[in-house]
């Protein structure tokens, strides 16, 4: 790990800490060096999880926990990053006092696989003591699971939308001295920090713990603290801790969701048995929130997507409730080691074209700007391993090759002036999408999706799909293995470094 205040690790899909003069309440961000989903489409934040009392023996009487796993794979399978809430702290014995007590065994955590990033920041982190905290942190990212805990309670994730940025507070603790081990949700450093992020990501959620148990009303606090949030710059406020699904509010024309209830726990009151995830997308330079329904019936512990549709109201407010993003990524873009906020600008009203800005991120200043240009998408990438990031562009542009307006891949990069390093037509066959996939001590590999046609002999409108990888190898792409992708698939997103297909809704 380098030095703090000048960590930056320049794969996708991977935090981005300790961001240059950023300190947080005195310590720098964590910057476990894991990969992370890339250019997943949304952001998906569940309630409260428990994995102790009747959860722990639910998977114990049952032989393991594939019935828990299978209940919750729909929910976090999605083309989303999943962010969620556990209560409690690895370890066997609770401290004095602590009723009700929810020490986890590890191996139970091998239920939140498939989750993304997980606070601690809640009046159970330090049920087994303050070195609890830490166990759990620590085994989360054993899992590559981003862990928001103790001081440590902020992260940003690069997604298909740009940089996102999550900060954890807890406003609800279960001992007086809790509270220096954890982010209290009133402290003016949590605000401070919310600006500092908001200058170098896309969206801001706050993910906050506060309210009264089984009461779904905001208290005056809650309202209080949500504006204090929003003013700062945050884009969204989700809260857990009343074990029951709240309201929302549209609070300085941000969306608020008060609480989004339990998602997996073991408590038998009918309206603890409801509850929500709110998915957050970024469209059109707004983002785009609504809530998801689910339930889990009496005498079991496991959700399921709800019948019927109790959420259409939330669901009304959520949808007049808009806020303006811009797109951006934040990294080294040149051989300078500060980091830079790369910003897709739309130009004009039509939506089809937008042209790239790049500022220094601790000056503002801005210190390149590309023409307009119909992007599609745009994915900052390590090509060549060196720690400065090149930019892959998905354009649509009239080429002679097929004399046709299509999409087309390009690489460009910052260093010394805007340039590109290759013009794509559209690799080797039509292109449907594509996305570079970054592993472990490896560099990138660009996987397309095609349209199971070649340029010399077309198939109009078939839905047969090929995917194919490529290697950047310094001039330009070379093709390495051809697959059948399934019919109809539109798009391509990682999930936990898997490659997953988003069929056409059409």
């Amino acid at each position: 790990m380098q030095p703090a205040n000048s960590f930056t690790d320049s794969r996708p899909g991977t935090i981005v800490s300790a961001l240059k003069a950023a300190i947080f309440l005195g310590m720098a961000l964590a910057a476990p060096c894991f990969p992370q989903p890339a250019h997943a489409a949304a952001v998906r934040f569940y309630g409260d999880v428990l994995l102790s009392r009747g959860v722990e023996k639910f998977v114990r009487d049952t032989g393991g926990g594939e019935a828990v796993r299978q209940a919750l794979a729909p929910f976090v399978a999605a083309d989303a990053l999943s962010v969620a809430n556990l209560e409690g702290a690895v370890g066997d014995a609770c401290q004095a006092g602590r009723n009700p007590c929810f020490p986890i065994r590890p191996e139970m955590l091998e239920l939140l696989d498939g989750f993304n990033v997980v606070s601690l920041e809640n009046n159970h982190a330090l049920d087994t003591g303050g070195t609890g905290v830490e166990r759990t942190a620590a085994a989360l990212r054993r899992r590559s699971i981003i862990p928001l805990a103790g001081k440590k309670a902020s992260a940003l994730v690069e997604t298909g939308g740009g940089t996102l940025a999550v900060l954890s507070a807890t406003d609800v603790v279960n001992a007086a001295g809790d509270r220096q081990h954890l982010v209290a949700a009133d402290d003016p450093q949590l605000q401070r920090e919310i600006r500092r992020l908001k200058a170098a990501g896309t969206v801001v959620a706050v993910y906050v713990h506060w309210g009264r148990e089984l009461i779904a009303a905001p208290t005056e606090r809650m309202r209080e603290l949500a504006s204090r949030y929003v003013a700062a710059g945050a884009d969204v406020v989700v809260g857990t801790h009343p074990h029951v699904p709240g309201q929302t509010a549209c609070v300085g024309g941000r969306p608020v969701v008060w609480s989004l209830g339990n998602f997996l726990f073991d408590q038998k009151f009918d309206s603890t048995k409801k509850g929500a995830v709110l998915q957050c997308e970024v469209e059109l330079g707004k983002l785009s929130c609504q809530l998801i329904g689910h339930e889990t019936p009496r005498g079991s512990y496991l959700p399921a997507l709800a019948a019927a549709d109790w959420l259409a109201s939330e669901n009304a407010e959520l949808a007049a409730c808009k806020p303006p993003v811009t797109p951006s990524w934040t990294g080294r873009f040149g051989r300078s080691a500060k980091l830079k906020r790369l910003v897709q600008v739309p130009e004009g009203t039509s939506g089809r074209m937008s042209r790239l800005e790049l500022y220094d991120l601790e000056t503002g200043r801005r210190e390149a700007r590309t023409p307009p240009m119909p992007i599609r998408k745009v994915q900052p990438v390590d090509l060549n391993g060196d720690g400065i990031k090149e930019v892959m562009l998905i354009q649509e542009i009239f080429s002679t090759f097929d004399r046709e307006v299509a999409k087309r891949v390009y690489l460009y990069s910052f260093e010394g002036s805007f340039h590109a390093l290759w013009r794509g037509s559209a690799l080797s066959r039509p292109l449907m999408d594509a996305l570079f996939i970054s592993r472990r001590n490896k560099k990138p590999i660009l996987v397309a999706l095609h349209k199971d046609e070649t340029f010399l002999k077309r198939k109009r409108g078939t839905n047969r799909r090929t995917v194919m990888e490529y290697r950047w190898n310094g001039f330009g792409f070379s093709g390495n293995g051809e697959k059948p992708a399934p019919a109809g698939a539109a798009l391509l997103r990682e999930h936990n470094g898997k490659v997953d297909f988003v069929r056409d809704k059409s």
